[in-house]
């Protein structure tokens, strides 16, 4: 630089001089025309040339002084960088480092100089770095690579190196300038979120489990590779949306999943679902997610969670299920058939044995009245003994109706309709005929409900009238008991718990795969009961 202000200096007192020359020159061919005004004005154009001299030279040192102030700007951020700075030549050999980048390649700064940044190089990155110089040789563009640095004691590191190549104004050769930052622990940390996340998904994977995600804002869903398989559909088949997800479940089950997505948006709540989809080949699979919400820095919210299969689950769950409910089928069926046949041994003890005898001490003691004069104390007798008649066959009704047996079930409706009815309650009936085409047993499971309804209305409801329809339709037969009594005071699940006659009925109907629906209020009750009139009751 100093060298540049001296030879400006020296072509100024050139230029000053030769014009000098010039002006004595045309004033030396006439010396005697010299004169001491002409020389008076030399003097004076000497001094003005002496001025402009050293204004410019004080020019020159303020531009000096400021480069070099520039200068020294540049030198610390050059040395006192945190990053490794290098110059290298088109070969690659070293031209300038700061002091990072030298201990950076365990050398002194000084001695970093003309060495081949090459040989620092991994050399199983020797072609990365090569790639490196050649792209920035061609583009006028940053280049950024990761190259791993081989030092000479056996170490090495991670670095990632950015530069850009520039033309030498003085020489016009390519030169690299190139940073190199040290990332081992950056990818030290990367490696162990990588092998943390390949143990992740290997546990995820083997135990059925697949991994999602909802961003809030965007809408947008993100299902891992192990999700694809559990829906068994390809990565081209699924757009990435909540509409999309919702359109790969079942149709019965989307309203569901939606109120529910909608309803953990606006209250940000923890989601637990079960719903159904169905693959291409029409299986129908049972998915269980469950997520929880995450809110970041930038108040984003999304959901992350898991989605596992749990259709086997579902299945041995609802096998399990039905086993129970045959278990609880059988051991009612095996109750209520062993009751039944008690209670048809004692009626046919009472009718064959009991009733016989009754009616012959009836015949003696007529025969008694007519021979002897004991009328009003035969009298007496015979009326006890109608009345003994009369309980011993209501009871012996009560334990086997013989109408179902010897009339039908319509008969066996109607009697009972006859025998509860009074002057304050009245039991009209809406029979078919075909409902005598029902299956004996099934007929008496019937009407021990229809029984067991009766007697609630004449207990319980205060009702004056009774209706009671049976009907059949295709494979069904229908029960309908309806009064206009006072209604259920409490909900028809805490009167199951404390009458055992209303329990009787729920496992009845429980007994024969069928329904029960009860609509009560002020104005009375109605009890529809519905099942299959193909139902056989096993005669065990």
């Amino acid at each position: 630089m100093k060298e540049k202000q001296n030879s400006n200096k020296t072509s100024l007192i050139e230029t000053i001089r030769n014009r000098i020359d010039h002006r004595l020159l045309d004033e030396h061919s006439n010396l005697e025309n010299i004169t001491d005004e002409k020389i008076a004005v030399l003097v004076g154009e000497l001094q003005i040339a002496q001025l402009e001299l050293e204004m410019q030279s004080d020019e020159l040192l303020a531009s000096s002084q400021l480069l070099e102030s520039e200068r020294a700007k540049f030198e610390g951020f050059f040395e006192l960088a945190p990053v490794g700075y290098f110059i290298l030549d088109r070969l690659g050999i070293i031209e300038e480092s700061n002091r990072v980048g030298a201990n950076l390649l365990a050398i002194n700064q000084f001695d970093s100089i003309g060495k081949r940044f090459q040989s620092f190089v991994s050399p199983e990155d020797w072609e990365n770095f090569y790639s490196f110089l050649h792209k920035m040789q061609l583009n006028d563009g940053k280049q950024t690579k990761e190259i791993r640095i081989a030092l000479s004691n056996g170490g090495g590191f991670y670095t990632r190196m950015e530069g850009i190549a520039v033309t030498n104004a003085f020489t016009n050769t390519p030169q690299y300038y190139i940073t190199v930052i040290d990332i081992s622990e950056s990818r030290q940390a990367q490696q162990k979120l990588l092998e943390t996340t390949q143990r992740l998904k290997l546990t995820l994977s083997s135990s059925g489990t697949g991994t999602w995600t909802i961003d809030l804002s965007t809408n947008k869903v993100f299902i891992d590779e192990y999700c694809y398989s559990l829906f068994e559909i390809n990565l081209w088949e699924y757009d990435g949306t909540v509409k999309g997800l919702i359109a790969l479940i079942h149709p019965e089950d989307r309203q569901k999943v939606k109120q529910e997505l909608i309803t953990a948006a606006s209250n940000f709540k923890n989601l637990i679902l079960e719903f159904r989809v169905i693959t291409k080949d029409g299986r129908v699979k049972v998915m269980a997610a469950q997520g929880h919400q995450v809110a970041n820095s930038a108040n984003d919210k999304y959901y992350a969670g898991i989605l596992r299969d749990i259709t086997e689950r579902e299945r041995i769950a609802k096998k399990k299920q039905t086993q129970f409910e045959e278990r609880q089928k059988l051991i009612l069926s095996t109750a209520f058939n062993a009751q039944e046949k008690e209670r048809h041994k004692i009626s046919a003890s009472l009718h064959d044995s009991v009733c016989q005898l009754l009616y012959g001490v009836r015949l003696n003691l007529q025969r008694i009245q007519i021979a002897a004069d004991f009328k009003e104390e035969l009298k007496n007798v015979n009326q006890l003994l109608d009345q003994a008649i009369a309980e011993t066959r209501s009871l012996s009704y009560d334990l086997t109706p013989s109408v179902l047996r010897d009339f039908g079930f319509t008969a066996g409706v109607k009697e009972i309709a006859q025998k509860f009815s009074s002057v304050n309650f009245k039991i009209r009936t809406k029979l078919k005929n075909s409902v005598d085409d029902i299956e004996p047993n099934l007929q008496l499971f019937v009407f021990r409900i229809m029984q067991e309804l009766i007697n609630n209305c004449i207990k319980h409801a205060c009702a004056t009238e009774v209706v009671i329809e049976v009907t059949t339709a295709g494979d069904f037969i229908t029960l309908v008991v309806a009064d206009n009594g006072k209604g259920f005071n409490q909900s028809f699940e805490q009167s199951l718990k404390k009458g055992s006659g209303l329990r009787g009925i729920k496992n009845r109907v429980f007994l024969l795969n069928g329904t029960m629906e009860v609509n009560t209020d002020r104005g009375g009750t109605e009890i529809r009961v519905q099942f299959n009139k193909e139902m056989i009751i096993a005669d065990s």
